[in-house]
This record gives C-alpha cells, structure tokens and sequence, in this order.
C-alpha cells in the first residue's frame, strides 16, 4: 500500500481529536497553531467532553480562559487543587460555579479532590458553596442536555453536611455513582440524610460513604424492587460510630438477594474500638476489600476474616502489631483465600514466613511484606511502642 500522501496535516479530524485528547492544556495550544486544520480539530466539542483541570501553579489559571469559550461542551470533569494556596481554591470553585451557571449544561460527572494536607482553619466553605449551587436547581433558562449521574468528592477534605446531599437528591435523581467517603474527617451526613437520597435516586449502583450515614431503613430502600441493583458498596468505619446501631444481619441478606453482584469494601480506621469492627462484620457481606488500622493486635479480626470472607476476599490491608497469632491466622487466611491479590501487611513478618504467604498465594499481584529491618530502611514506623520488637516469628 502507498503512504507517500499520506501525513500529520492530512489526518482525519477525528484521529485528531484523539490525539489531542491525551494531550495537556498547553501543549493542545501549542499543537493548535501549527496549521488550520489542527486548530478545527482544537475547537471541536468532541475535544472538549472530558478535561482534567489541575490548579497546582499561578500558570495554572489558563485553563478559565478555555472554560469560558468550551465550557458548554463538558460532560466529564476531574478538578485537582492544592488547596494550601486561596488561588488555587478560588480558581478550583471558578470551575464548578462556571459549570453551574452554564447555557447549556450537558455535565454528566464531577470529580473534586485535594492533593495537600489542610491548611489550619481550613473549613472549606468556598468549595462547599460552590457544590451547593452545582448540585442546586437549574436556571429555567438553562438548557438540559445531560443530567448529573456521578459524583465523587472523597479526597474533597472538607465535612459534608446533610444540606448538599438533599440538594443534590432533589435535583439530580439520575445520580448512578456517590462518593463521599472522606476517612480523615467528622462524617456529618446523617443516616436520614442518606435514607432520603436513596429513596430519591433509584439509579444508584455504586456508593461510597461512612457506616455512620447508613442504617436498617437505608438498606431496606437499596433493597425495594424496580430500582437498580447496588454493584458497589464502600463503608468506612470510624470511633464516631460508637453509638450507632450496626446493620443487622438480616438486612444485609435482603440487599445481597436484590443485588446477587454486589461487590463491598470495608474500612475501620485506628480510631474504631476493636470489639465494634467484629460486631459490624457479619458472614452474609460479599466483602472483597478489608483495611483494617489498629493501635493493638489484629489476630481474632484476622481470623474472623479467614472464616467468613475466604471465599470473596480480593484484597487485604493490615497495620497493627506483630505477634505469634497474627502470624498464624495470616497464613491461615492466605491459605483459605483462593482469590486473594493483594496483601499489604504494615506489621513486621520474619524472612519465613512471607516466603510462605509467597509459596501459598504465587498469584498475589501486590504485596507489602516486609522485615523490621527492612521497614527502619524505609522509614516507615511500626504499630505500638513494642512493635519493632513484636515481630512474628516464625515456627
């Protein structure tokens, strides 16, 4: 075949537009002005349906000049900031109040999230006003191309309250995926908050949230007839939910029977009374992520997980103290667990015994397995004040 005619200025659009589409904002610019036929394929819609804006640098705010002039044609919008600079935060809400006050609104989903630690007495409420208006109602000028249906706002470190969520119940009904799962602050979304847009929004198949939001009535809705099944459940558990009633077994077996593909992830953090994470665990959960952080020991929270979970467990995420029984009860688990892939073990193991986890589970894909020594290397601090000493010997 003869490609002497074919070249770069001779492509179709659409090749084009694919290209350019993995491309940065400044070097879409640059590429722009080499002829006219790269400057159409610049300011085709096509282009401009997904945009990953990222406030870092003062430069950064160009990319408002090209929101003003293609803001109408997303759909697909990821925004990250350094929220320790009030530029970058300004500039950060300047896009979600654009994308709310927009002609045409064919917004399908919005992701939010920081990539610094929280300034002190920061609250955030720039963001959150910003949310409220994107998840308010539209202007009845507005035109309505595409409707809200995912929304993820976990590493948006501010506290939601139950105000955003009715907002976004009330308007956006249409919502498929809800991620609020913030782990490093005060869950505020109250457990009637969650029941009221679960009720509301009947396309709901994936959701992320705190345990303290959910309840036996939440469940019962994700579990009513002619709504979506629930694909995809995230719950992290924290010491605020040391007064909140846990989920009966019973209403976990009536959402898996309506939603016989459900997949759950799970997290208890370092805050959360260790008694509370085996009453929160039943047999019943399809559970195929389990991160528990303790300031203790792990080994009866270990065992529980071989005896229930065996058979859908995909991943584990450990940090506690080493000891004799949680050696034990780790090959006991990695033995049982079929489908294990990854292991991150954040205690002290002996040279032994991870070359036995690496014998019984060749096929694990990610592993953090580590000696005492090799964690001082790495500069990562063990659990406990006798964790460096509690290593887990082997037999």
């Amino acid at each position: 075949m003869d490609y002497s005619g074919i070249s770069w200025s001779t492509l179709p659009e659409h090749i084009l537009v694919t290209i350019f589409s993995y491309l940065p904002i400044s070097d879409r610019f640059h590429a722009a002005v080499v002829c006219k036929g790269w400057q159409d394929s610049f300011n085709s819609p096509y282009l401009w349906h997904s945009f990953k804006f990222s406030f870092i640098q003062p430069s950064d705010s160009i990319q408002l000049k090209f929101l003003e002039k293609y803001g109408r044609h997303l759909r697909h919008v990821e925004i990250s900031c350094d929220q320790t600079q009030q530029e970058n935060c300004s500039q950060s809400c300047q896009v979600l109040t654009h994308l709310a006050r927009t002609n045409e609104r064919r917004l399908e989903s919005i992701a939010v999230h920081f990539i610094k630690e929280n300034p002190l007495f920061f609250r955030g409420d720039l963001f959150l006003c910003s949310l409220a208006e994107l998840f308010g109602p539209t202007d009845p000028k507005t035109d309505v191309v595409n409707t809200l249906k995912s929304v993820i706002l976990a590493r948006l470190a501010v506290t939601f309250e139950d105000v955003l969520l009715n907002l976004l119940a009330d308007n956006h009904s249409t919502i498929h995926t809800l991620n609020i799962q913030n782990v490093s602050l005060t869950c505020s979304i109250s457990s009637h908050c969650m029941l009221n847009f679960v009720e509301k929004c009947r396309q709901l198949q994936r959701l992320s949230c705190h345990y303290k939001s959910l309840s036996k009535d939440v469940f019962e809705a994700l579990a009513t007839p002619k709504r979506k099944p629930l694909k995809f459940l995230s719950i992290a558990c924290t010491r605020e939910n040391k007064y909140h009633m846990e989920i009966p077994e019973s209403s976990w077996e009536s959402l898996v029977q309506v939603s016989p593909d459900l997949v759950v992830n799970m997290k208890f953090d370092h805050t959360i009374e260790k008694h509370r994470i085996r009453r929160i665990l039943c047999y019943v959960i399809p559970l195929t992520q389990l991160s528990m952080t303790t300031m203790t020991e792990l080994h009866e929270e270990v065992q529980l997980a071989a005896d229930f979970f065996h058979a859908t467990l995909e991943k584990l995420v450990i940090t506690t103290k080493g000891s004799p029984d949680l050696k034990r009860e780790l090959l006991r688990l990695v033995s049982m667990s079929s489908n294990l892939k990854v292991l991150h073990c954040f205690c002290a193991l002996d040279p032994e015994t991870i070359s036995r986890i690496q014998v019984l589970r060749p096929q694990l894909t990610d592993t953090i397995l580590r000696t005492a020594e090799e964690f001082e290397e790495e500069g990562r601090t063990l659990i406990g004040r006798e964790a460096t000493s509690s290593i887990i010997m082997g037999p």
